[in-house]
């Protein structure tokens, strides 16, 4: 059996202009896959990689994330944020004391480090913060579990992940989330895999908001304090509540007893 390996076609400059002016005049990515003899993957991948370079990656959502981060702050009051993917940066330093990071070093963040680089130098120096914000372009999931253990009032934590449904890809969330159908795939069941990493971290992961647009999610995360107790408490109420059951179901019986 001979195997063979296909070899990537260079873009030019003036393919990467025509790629933009045809999505303008509202092509489709399997239109302009024909049109440029592509494959429609390879023009969704440029096409993401030249909104990432010019910073315009998710821009139809943007207000209405930030109007949802202005809200959560007046929510949570932090004192202190760690900004992992900060960009062009939301947070305002001069109200609050934040650490931004960005592994792009044209942004002028404290760090230019890969976010789980950066997220493994704050936990080994001890660091903890009232909001930690994890917006990747893709997804942060390596990280979600120190991001929890430093965050102490709130996480937002963006699905990139979600995109995959476009695709009906699977690969990457049945590694992760143990999600195995299409139908199962859904950013409540995203969330929920979360949660139970907060669990482990004995904090209660409570969704306050939570944004879906162009083929991501961003949740809004207050954290809370968990007791494992809470969990025997449950348990002692269901048998509460049988007990007082069977008391109600003696006493008519009784009742019946006497009557007949």
């Amino acid at each position: 059996m001979i195997y063979t390996k296909s070899v990537p076609r260079k873009w030019s400059k003036e393919e990467e202009n025509k790629v933009i002016e045809l999505k303008k005049q509202g092509k489709s990515n399997l239109e302009i896959a024909e049109i440029m003899d592509r494959t429609e993957v390879a023009i969704q991948i440029k096409l993401k990689r030249l909104k990432k370079k010019d910073d315009t990656y998710n821009s139809k959502h943007r207000k209405e994330k930030y109007s949802l981060n202005t809200q959560f702050l007046e929510i949570i009051k932090p004192k202190s944020i760690l900004d992992v993917f900060s960009g062009s940066q939301f947070y305002d330093k001069n109200k609050y004391d934040v650490i931004t990071n960005d592994k792009d070093k044209k942004f002028n963040t404290d760090y230019n480090l890969d976010y789980l680089e950066l997220l493994c130098l704050m936990y080994y120096e001890k660091r903890s913060f009232d909001l930690v914000d994890l917006d990747p372009f893709g997804s942060a999931y390596d990280g979600f579990d120190l991001a929890i253990k430093m965050a102490n009032k709130g996480l937002i934590i963006t699905l990139g992940e979600i995109g995959h449904q476009r695709w009906k890809r699977l690969d990457f969330v049945e590694r992760y989330y143990n999600i195995t159908n299409l139908n199962d795939f859904t950013t409540n069941n995203l969330i929920e895999h979360i949660k139970k990493i907060g669990y482990r971290n004995k904090k209660e992961l409570k969704p306050h908001f939570i944004l879906e647009a162009n083929n991501i999610a961003r949740v809004y995360f207050i954290i809370e304090e968990y007791k494992i107790t809470s969990q025997w408490e449950k348990k002692e109420d269901k048998r509460l509540n049988i007990f007082d059951f069977m008391e109600e179901e003696l006493k008519w019986r009784n009742q019946f007893i006497k009557k007949h």
